[in-house]
């Protein structure tokens, strides 16, 4: 099951990431511009609201199997999982590599060690040339958190626990040993309130499937809380947690509730393509991006505004396209391979 409004919302999402990241190849590119500080600054709540929306649907989409249980349940869902991150980010990864070794690139001196790379497709924080904890395509480090979350939320399945409270156990350790040992890369790398985020998706999720009728004010009130807080008074100085991933709950929960209204509904319906599109634009943007600057300022665009407009509407489109003609055929080919796996395992 798809909603509507939850798609419409990865699109903001991927929106935002893409805005921030623009905007800083524009800075790097063509110097500082201060007008765009503003999508710099509130870029980042993509992030969030994408985690927000993956425990809401993880939570949503695996009701039966996380009743049912078992270790066949747990692996069928890990699986499924896989299939839906995995391929993708490996051939974009494998496109950001040979773009290094025969182009080159700004944080790499035309080589990519092994073992840096090995990391990077296998979703372990390692730190890069330049100095960050980043993976080759350097928007994969959100990965690792999905990829812990979807580890856990399987073994819970696998154990025949309650889902969302193994994974709070589960992810409060995780966190902790992160605080206690941040200096370490991998396990301080974890050690962020980021991994809270999957937790309210699930819990919205929980509420969601009561379908108890709440207060005709409610979504509207939790929109609005989450328009002031994300774009119009972003904290600086607080927790990410409180600053960006409660507001971002409330978006997903403002957004699932007014699902129940069919006009609504069918306005978000517009934007589908983008929602469905946005795992492809995500992983792409960073390798299409730096390309539609370059073309505008071939074509003779000096206004910054319009270079930007430009990056942004050609990036959602090379998504898009690659989405239709590479992801969604490639993940429902690998989905019919992996369901009469287990059909004929079944029989036998």
């Amino acid at each position: 099951m798809q909603l509507n409004n939850i798609q419409f919302l990865r699109f903001v999402a991927v929106f935002l990431v893409v805005t921030s990241h623009t905007v800083v190849e524009i800075w790097g590119r063509l110097g500082f511009a201060g007008e765009f500080g503003y999508w710099h600054q509130v870029g980042g709540a993509g992030v969030d609201i994408f985690f927000v929306i993956s425990g809401f649907v993880i939570t949503l989409s695996t009701a039966k199997a996380a009743a049912a249980g078992g270790a066949d349940a747990g692996w069928h869902f890990l699986l499924r999982r896989i299939i839906r991150i995995v391929p993708l980010y490996w051939i974009y990864t494998a496109v950001k590599a040979l773009l290094v070794v025969f182009v080159g690139s700004r944080a790499f001196n035309s080589t990519i060690a092994p073992e840096y790379f090995l990391k990077s497709i296998f979703f372990i924080p390692a730190t890069n040339p330049a100095g960050n904890v980043l993976p080759l395509l350097e928007s994969g480090w959100t990965l690792s958190y999905e990829m812990l979350f979807y580890l856990s939320f399987a073994l819970a399945i696998w154990v025949r626990k309650p889902p969302l409270r193994f994974c709070l156990v589960l992810m409060s350790l995780v966190f902790a040993l992160g605080v206690v040992f941040s200096d370490h890369v991998v396990i301080g790398f974890f050690g962020r309130t980021l991994l809270f985020e999957f937790l309210c998706g699930g819990l919205i999720a929980r509420l969601w499937t009561w379908r108890r009728p709440l207060p005709a004010y409610l979504a509207p009130a939790l929109l609005l809380f989450a328009a002031l807080a994300l774009f119009v008074f972003p904290a600086a100085q607080v927790d990410r947690l409180f600053a960006v991933g409660l507001p971002a709950a409330a978006l997903v929960m403002g957004m699932a509730w007014l699902e129940r209204y069919r006009a609504i509904s069918r306005l978000s319906g517009h934007f589908r393509l983008f929602g469905d599109a946005s795992y492809t634009i995500y992983l792409s943007h960073g390798l299409s991006m730096p390309v539609f600057i370059m073309l505008a300022q071939k074509a003779g665009l000096h206004a910054m505004p319009v270079i930007f407009a430009f990056t942004v509407v050609g990036v959602f489109a090379v998504g898009c396209v690659l989405y239709v003609a590479g992801e969604r055929p490639l993940t429902v080919w690998l989905n019919r391979q992996v369901g009469r796996k287990v059909a004929v395992a079944s029989t036998t």
